[in-house]
């Protein structure tokens, strides 16, 4: 009887398990697909956009304050200031991989989001549950207790309705059900950062394929013109190169820190979690274990 029921509870927190790993691989896949479309379509708008032809330069006239006087050297162009237009030209220098590259960071953000609203302690370890469930355990109001995972939902009020739901069975078959359930859902809490891991080793990347084909572009260029030809477009290939590994760096960095702070804070909660568990499992069912040998 004992071995039904943790081999049943084993099989549901399993079965839970694999439901929301499986919903999860659904939307990276869906995600990637929206991905990989964003990025042929922003493909073909960069290759079917008509290029402007550089226009020769006007004389400056004569009389004008920008017109630069016989032995003095030219003024230099006026820079606009501001982190927000730098941030713009940036991105408008990245090309096609710089679509990519943000394309990605939105969807990135969204997990972001999602880990936020997820890792809260009121979702793993309500703070005071831990208390409240001794209170309803010495009043014998073991329904209260069952009810516990609907009134207040989380991982630690689960963990405990299912204790006093099987509290008349063997120590060592609730302490591990209990043990696999609990294992199951800090797992899926691990899992919510992991996307934030995989975007942070994929922009840097994206940065290094946009550089190379940067300057692929840029060579090929002075390949056809047989000599250097236009300076500019021998820069406009650079600069698309150094753009997009500027930003794989700048979208990195948020991302890898964001990865360690929800792992760190998803570690954190699974040790209080442990803790608080494993109290309860001592007051209640050791206990009683040792009044029952006495």
């Amino acid at each position: 009887m004992n071995k039904t029921s943790k081999t049943d509870g084993t099989r549901d927190a399993g079965t839970d398990g694999a439901k929301k790993l499986r919903r999860s691989a659904l939307f990276l896949r869906l995600a990637l697909c929206a991905v990989l479309a964003g990025w042929a379509i922003a493909r073909g708008w960069a290759q079917d956009a008509p290029k402007p032809e550089a226009a020769p330069a006007a004389p400056a006239a004569v009389g004008t304050p920008d017109a630069a006087k016989p032995g003095e050297p030219p003024a230099p162009p006026h820079e606009s200031s501001g982190a927000g237009s730098q941030v713009i030209s940036l991105i408008k220098a990245s090309g096609t991989t710089g679509v990519v590259q943000i394309a990605v960071s939105v969807f990135g953000g969204a997990f972001v989001v999602a880990c936020f609203l997820k890792l809260r302690r009121k979702n793993v370890a309500p703070p005071g549950l831990a208390n409240r469930a001794r209170q309803l355990w010495d009043a014998g109001d073991f329904a209260a207790l069952e009810a516990l995972k609907d009134q207040e939902p989380s991982t630690l009020a689960r963990a405990i309705s299912f204790i006093a739901k099987h509290r008349h069975h063997a120590v060592a078959d609730i302490s591990a059900s209990v043990g696999d359930r609990v294992s199951c859902e800090i797992a899926n809490f691990n899992q919510l950062a992991y996307p934030l891991g995989v975007i942070a080793t994929l922009q840097p990347l994206f940065g290094l394929l946009g550089m190379i084909l940067g300057m692929v572009n840029a060579f090929a260029m002075v390949a056809l013109a047989g000599a250097l030809g236009n300076p500019a477009q021998l820069a406009g290939g650079i600069s698309e190169a150094l753009a997009t590994t500027a930003l794989g760096i700048a979208f990195a960095i948020p991302f890898l820190a964001g990865y360690h702070y929800f792992r760190s804070r998803s570690n954190y909660y699974s040790v209080v979690l442990s803790e608080e568990v494993n109290n309860l499992l001592s007051d209640w069912l050791m206990t009683r274990k040792e009044e029952h040998a006495d």
